[in-house]
């Protein structure tokens, strides 16, 4: 009988960071464990319009309810080998609470895939924290993101033999191109929210518009709530704005095709954690204009592939849009730059789940 492998944790929709990292480190487990029987429980809402900052009601304790029932059903059909959970210390940390003490009685081996900052949110502080790592670190291996933040921080807190450094990774075959062949034009990518900052940057291009005409910004997200997303249509019309062209979420060859035709990465969120799509605009040789918030600090600290501007600064964007707008050869020069980083692709993260996992 082959060996069962699980992934428990979102898959798109919506088009998140960790259900990105589901995907791919699936993939991975498929190439280096070919006859094992790759198996996945989903938790996500399955919502192209995900609010993740709402306050949560009736329907999130149903939700919960019905994902809790589907995981004992999961773990009492399935004989686990290896368990991958994946973890972020939200609200959502309840629920995967209860998938690591169930599984670490049930499974096999248990891993687990923290996506978490060190700082900021529910289960960072306090007798929280203690209680949220005690737990994580029931896992058998527990991926980071970070060898100098994550890794330093967690280890604090966990057995530090028990942590092993996996950054999120990209494969960079999906975003080879030639920069050459690339149009000087700008792409965000992601949630449509406040929090993203996609607001700051309709509101930095309002502001420098004249000086901004001809330039073209592809969007590929889903707008978390209607009324956002009438807020900032509202704005784009009352100013006449041409520079936004929605395409929606896109996976697949289409978003590789807006890498790979773009120039500039724009990234004005001011809530990350170890933002994966920093890293797909590297794979694209793309310069990056990004909010200076310390997680996009943490990533890019090392290279000269960017231009920082103060997170939710309306001012510093819309100078820093004009600035690579106007300073094409700048430009090409970081995009040169990001060409030369090899480390986030996935070959090096097959090297490590290898190992981890005893593949």
């Amino acid at each position: 009988m082959a060996k069962k492998i699980a992934f428990i944790g979102p898959l798109p929709p919506p088009v998140g960071g960790v259900a990105l990292a589901n995907i791919r480190a699936q993939e991975i487990v498929k190439r280096l464990a070919p006859d094992s029987e790759i198996i996945t429980l989903d938790n996500s809402k399955k919502s192209i319009n995900a609010d993740l900052y709402k306050r949560k009601g009736l329907g999130e304790l149903v939700h919960f309810i019905k994902n809790i029932a589907k995981f004992l059903a999961f773990i009492l059909k399935n004989r686990i080998a290896i368990a991958n959970v994946f973890v972020v210390p939200n609200i959502s940390f309840l629920r995967e609470a209860v998938y690591i003490l169930l599984l670490k009685l049930k499974s096999g081996q248990l891993v687990v895939h923290l996506h978490a900052k060190t700082s900021g949110d529910l289960f960072l502080s306090g007798f929280k924290l203690k209680l949220f790592t005690k737990i994580v670190g029931l896992g058998d291996v527990v991926f980071v993101l970070s060898e100098k933040h994550h890794k330093r921080f967690y280890s604090k807190y966990i057995r530090p033999e028990k942590l092993v450094v996996l950054e999120n990774f990209v494969t960079y075959n999906d975003f080879e191109n030639h920069i050459d062949k690339k149009e000087h034009k700008f792409l965000y990518v992601g949630r449509l929210s406040e929090k993203k900052g996609f607001e700051t940057l309709v509101d930095a291009v309002i502001l420098a518009k004249d000086q901004l005409k001809g330039l073209k910004i592809e969007v590929l997200g889903a707008f978390e709530n209607e009324l956002f997303e009438a807020q900032i249509r509202s704005k784009i019309k009352q100013h006449d704005l041409t520079h936004f062209q929605f395409h929606g979420p896109q996976m697949g060859p289409q978003k590789f095709e807006q890498f790979k035709r773009s120039s500039v990465f724009v990234f004005p969120s001011y809530f990350e954690n170890s933002p994966i799509v920093l890293k797909e605009a590297i794979a694209a040789k793309m310069a990056i204009l990004s909010s200076d918030i310390k997680e996009n600090k943490n990533l890019l600290e090392d290279f000269d592939n960017k231009v920082l501007f103060k997170a939710q600064d309306v001012n510093d964007l819309a100078q820093k849009l004009v600035y690579c707008y106007q300073q094409k050869e700048v430009v090409r020069a970081m995009m040169h730059t990001s060409e030369k980083i090899k480390q986030y692709d996935v070959s090096y993260a097959e090297q490590i789940i290898a190992k981890a996992l005893d593949l």
